[in-house]
């Protein structure tokens, strides 16, 4: 059993066009919803081993949020990860398909509509819009990470930002 856990980077600033895709920062709106969904993480009481976070710097804002907000990221080990960084569903899928097997579980800092392709891939059911910070926990039912299939994860939580606004 593996256990796959995909959060959407908070918010992002669109009014300058001089910055490329990747430097664009969070808003004010995904400072607060980092820390509303961190915090919620923090009162389940999860702890992360391992932390897979796009470059772009919405992403790493977002997680240095968490960090900031909660210790939930405190024991893991954090790796800055270009092919996280993709907004393309298949190229994510075959990126955690060499995924290390030692590992059970792996936390994705990442982009739409990668993450909510790849979670309604995965999923046995269909999850809608999945909006700017919000956090899934897929349990799936595999033994290898390169067994990742269609329909093989049970969407064990969901956590929306706009539930605690």
């Amino acid at each position: 059993m593996k256990t796959l856990y995909l959060l959407r980077h908070a918010k992002s600033d669109w009014n300058d066009d001089q910055l490329t895709d990747a430097d664009r920062p969070i808003t004010k709106r995904g400072k607060r919803d980092c820390q509303l969904v961190a915090a919620e993480l923090q009162r389940s009481g999860r702890r992360f081993k391992y932390v897979y976070c796009s470059t772009a710097k919405r992403a790493q804002e977002t997680l240095k949020r968490f960090q900031g907000d909660s210790d939930v990221f405190d024991d893991a080990e954090i790796i800055h990860e270009n092919a996280v960084y993709t907004f393309e569903a298949a190229k994510l899928l075959a990126w955690l398909k060499e995924l290390p097997q030692s590992q059970d579980s792996a936390v994705v800092i990442g982009h739409n509509p990668a993450l909510a392709e790849l979670a309604n891939y995965l999923y046995d059911g269909k999850l809608g819009h999945v909006g700017t910070c919000t956090f899934m926990e897929l349990e799936i039912n595999i033994e290898y990470w390169d067994q990742l299939r269609a329909d093989s994860a049970k969407l064990t939580d969901i956590i929306r930002p706009k539930q605690f606004r």
